[in-house]
């Protein structure tokens, strides 16, 4: 089962008090601290009950913050082995809880902070919310209409970051943009691989109407930084659902992906890790709404081997042929679904 994507609103954090910030410090490190022993526990077979009962009576002194540290740990339960390299706070949405349990919005510029303290005397702090312009509506929404939302607290160049979770339909509610060009009831096919994207765009005949790619060989090579990959993908995929909307695309046809097994060599293996198919997928249904269009998901069997195929007789490389053969089969589902 596919895990729902939600979006990610960051604000800036700013404290007038000294003491606050050192608080909250202190339980940044202890969160992290949490997860990490979370996901050692987690690693021997300690069951999650468990492991959140030892979080709370041993470092964190609040179930939901245990709780919370046990979902982060398990974003790694591949890894032999959690390290983290910063303080970080994270307390999961709760509907019944105006939201968030432990770090509550209460208006667009303004958050309230859970301390938690071995004695059960938990001390709230607060501290005033900067978010982009374009966001404040979602954020209002959330604190007026106490939707569930995922909130964590993290540190960059020295200061505090807010990030919000906010619900996908309510994240393309208000962010949905009007689309500029005539759309031409076209078909986007988008073929992921490591070090690029390749698109090509076809009417309902089955035509090519145009093709365009987006290149990133950097983040395959060894030690490049995690985030960074993340981002380089994430604007170069933009940068094609844009260009596909200018294009007259109104449907956009990915496949219905998981993770490949990585084989061959070390190189191999590492390309095949970022390849990030998830992040892709998830992008894709946050972009895709936006631009107003429709998000295609069809069978991937064959798909590779049809492109070899076809790839000398259309001219095209292979990884091409690849987003051609996705187009098409949208397409044929489109037509199979109207018919």
């Amino acid at each position: 089962m596919e895990k729902e994507m939600k979006p990610t609103i960051k604000g800036k954090l700013l404290f007038d008090s000294l003491e606050d910030r050192a608080l909250l410090l202190y339980a940044m490190r202890n969160f992290k601290d949490a997860v990490e022993y979370a996901h050692s526990l987690m690693r021997k077979g300690v069951r999650d009950g468990e492991i959140v009962k030892l979080l709370t009576s041993r470092i964190l002194n609040n179930k939901w913050y245990s709780v919370s540290a046990l979902k982060r740990a398990k974003l790694y339960r591949d890894q032999p082995y959690l390290k983290l390299r910063r303080p970080q706070l994270f307390s999961v949405g709760s509907r019944d809880e105006g939201g968030n349990r432990n770090i509550k919005l209460d208006a667009t510029d303004t958050v309230r902070i859970k301390i938690p303290s071995a004695s059960g005397r938990h001390r709230w702090i607060t501290a005033k919310a900067q978010f982009s312009k374009k966001h404040l509506p979602i954020i209002q929404e959330l604190v007026n209409a106490r939707t569930s939302y995922g909130a964590g607290i993290y540190l960059k160049n020295g200061r505090f970051e807010i990030h919000v979770n906010v619900p996908l339909e309510l994240y393309v509610k208000h962010m949905r943009k009007k689309t500029r060009a005539k759309v031409a009831d076209h078909f986007a096919g988008f073929d992921f691989n490591p070090d690029r994207i390749c698109m090509v765009i076809i009417d309902r005949k089955g035509i090519i109407r145009d093709i365009k790619s987006e290149r990133f060989p950097e983040v395959t090579s060894h030690g490049y930084p995690r985030d960074k990959a993340r981002a380089v993908r994430q604007e170069a995929l933009a940068k094609l659902v844009k260009y596909a909307r200018d294009h007259g695309a109104r449907y956009y046809v990915i496949e219905r992906l998981s993770r490949p097994k990585p084989k061959g060599s070390k190189s191999a293996r590492r390309k095949i890790s970022k390849m990030a198919l998830r992040q892709f997928t998830q992008q894709m249904e946050v972009l895709v709404p936006k631009v107003g269009g429709v998000l295609v998901k069809v069978n991937p069997a064959y798909s590779s081997v049809s492109a070899k195929i076809v790839a000398e007789d259309l001219g095209l490389d292979v990884h091409m042929a690849s987003a051609y053969i996705i187009a098409l089969r949208g397409m044929k589902k489109i037509q199979k679904d109207t018919e």
